[in-house]
């Protein structure tokens, strides 16, 4: 079995444009991020998913220099653009993330990980940690599966198909730790006062050559109620509904 980490990442942005590579600290975002994930040990190679539009060029460019590989895929439908970046590099077991995400957790990749792997899942989650700091995992043969039955272009958003389809086994992994369980902390990057709250961590906790723990960022929140206020009223985004093939008459 092949694992690794394929991150989902576009310039397109329109509440926060080019918000992956907006700078922190004089680096780009999604640098910092590739720290982070680098410490992950069950992936064994990290893949940044793009478009093959000019304007994604960029994310081209720091993937290299990151030492790490690129795909460049389909610029709406996401979910394919994962599975034919999963074919391409023979991956068995996708690990999914999105680059708007710069504080995925690396620990509980591995957790979530040998969590889908006991079971035998074809897509496995995890519920319980702060928003924007936890991945999915997928199996490739359920991924291709998914990509025959849907009937849209625009998969952004792709959990429903292999949760409210009933064709696919999946589960969840829910978090216990008490130092990091706060599913309402919204860590996620989409809007300029989300930027400023991960701008305002790295300002707290970031020290050059060292990956600070998701328990840091939890405990600097809870003892700061006025970095939380940053982006308290930011409402997440609802994706688009999943969309389904119709089945031929049945024969017989």
């Amino acid at each position: 079995m092949k694992a690794a980490l394929l991150i989902t990442a576009r310039l397109k942005s329109t509440r926060l444009p080019m918000k992956v590579v907006k700078p922190i600290l004089g680096r780009p975002m999604i640098c910092h991020m590739l720290d982070r994930l680098k410490l992950a040990q069950r992936p064994e190679e990290i893949i940044i998913c793009t478009s093959y539009l000019a304007q994604d060029d960029e994310l081209e460019k720091i993937a290299a220099q990151a030492s790490v590989r690129c795909f460049r895929g389909h610029p709406d439908d996401v979910l394919l653009r994962l599975t034919n970046a999963a074919e391409q590099f023979g991956v068995d077991t996708v690990v999914s993330c999105t680059a708007d995400n710069p504080f995925v957790d690396p620990m509980y990749i591995d957790r979530l990980v040998d969590f889908h792997s006991g079971h035998g899942y074809d897509y496995s989650k995890t519920e319980g940690l702060p928003l924007g700091t936890f991945s999915y995992v997928l199996a490739y043969s359920a991924m291709v599966r998914a990509c025959g039955m849907k009937a849209s272009t625009d998969t952004e958003v792709w959990g429903g198909y292999f949760t409210d389809t009933e064709r696919f086994s999946w589960g969840v992994m829910h978090t216990i730790d008490s130092d990091v369980r706060w599913p309402e902390l919204r860590l996620t990057v989409d809007t300029p006062e989300d930027f400023e709250l991960v701008t305002q961590i790295f300002a707290a906790l970031y020290e050059p050559g060292r990956v600070f723990p998701l328990s840091a960022i939890v405990d600097l929140c809870r003892r700061r109620p006025d970095l939380v206020a940053i982006n308290a009223s930011v409402q997440q985004k609802n994706g688009r509904p999943i969309k389904l093939k119709r089945e031929g008459p049945k024969s017989g």
